[in-house]
């Protein structure tokens, strides 16, 4: 018997095992390159989704928009004041609000200073704030008001609620109704109307 051998089929098998192993390398390339296209797309909606703010630690709050600063009405070199409002942020009672702006050093700024005192101590029901608070709106007072407009009708309510306190006002109270008289005589309205309200 004769033996018959095909020498093109061991050939046949290497060409279909090398097709084979093709095809899987083509799967595996083609199958990594779209999974790696989806976690790409898929970082990308996380990108656009992430907050415009960096992450910020717990316990603070969120940065706020600052408006732009408004120049104060005092100096900025006018630590006086700045001394005053960071007293009256953290809490003052009425009787040692009045005690430090008796006690303020003689600085430019001292008058405005002491007037966020007084006025807060005032508006508490301190009489003898309400006395001087009165001063500052009084037109016929000649000390120093600071920054502080005067204000007839202003300073006639807080002469009345000193006056009615205990404080002696009277001499206050006729000396600003003098001065009211007088402009009402010349003409002022608002002074006509002050006049009408006295008691």
């Amino acid at each position: 018997m004769e033996y018959y051998f095909d020498d093109r089929e061991p050939r046949k098998r290497w060409w279909i095992l090398i097709t084979a192993v093709i095809v899987v390398m083509a799967v595996i390339i083609v199958g990594g390159y779209i999974a790696w296209r989806a976690l790409r797309e898929d970082d990308a909606t996380k990108e656009t989704a992430k907050p415009t703010q960096l992450p910020r630690m717990a316990n603070l709050p969120p940065k706020k928009e600052t408006p732009k600063p408004v120049a104060p009405p005092y100096m900025p070199d006018a630590p006086l004041l700045e001394q005053v409002r960071e007293v009256m942020r953290k809490g003052i009672d009425p009787v040692s609000a009045v005690a430090l702006a008796k006690s303020l050093p003689d600085k430019p700024e001292r008058a405005d200073a002491a007037f966020i005192l007084l006025e807060y101590a005032a508006e508490a029901g301190h009489a003898e704030a309400a006395l001087i608070v009165g001063r500052y709106f009084d037109p016929t007072y000649a000390g120093d008001c600071g920054t502080i407009i005067k204000d007839p009708p202003a300073a006639y309510e807080w002469y009345q609620a000193a006056l009615s306190g205990g404080q002696p006002a009277e001499n206050h109270l006729s000396d600003l109704k003098r001065w009211v008289e007088k402009e009402a005589a010349q003409g002022s309205v608002a002074a006509r109307e002050l006049l009408s309200s006295w008691q």
